[in-house]
């Protein structure tokens, strides 16, 4: 489908018909990408951090990593400094 470019204040765009739009499962918001000299639009994931706890698991733990405790890394300037 070929639609015109048109200028909006100091940009320029499209519209997209309501059609497509439907089609891609668009909502309010939209991903913009350009890959390749060309122009991908895609919906925006509802959850950006889906799939995080699976890929920690498939990564796996190496022995030498530690988690990271925060008990040790308190400082005098966190109580005298800082205003929480």
């Amino acid at each position: 489908m070929e639609v015109k470019i048109t200028k909006i204040g100091n940009s320029q765009g499209i519209i997209i018909p309501k059609s497509i739009i439907e089609q891609c499962g668009f909502a309010e918001k939209v991903n913009l990408e350009v890959k390749d000299n060309h122009l991908i639009v895609s919906p925006v994931a509802d959850n950006p951090r889906k799939g995080w706890g699976k890929a920690i698991i498939v990564a796996g733990v190496d022995e030498k990593e530690e988690l990271l405790m925060c008990d040790y890394l308190e400082h005098s300037w966190d109580e005298e400094e800082w205003t929480w």
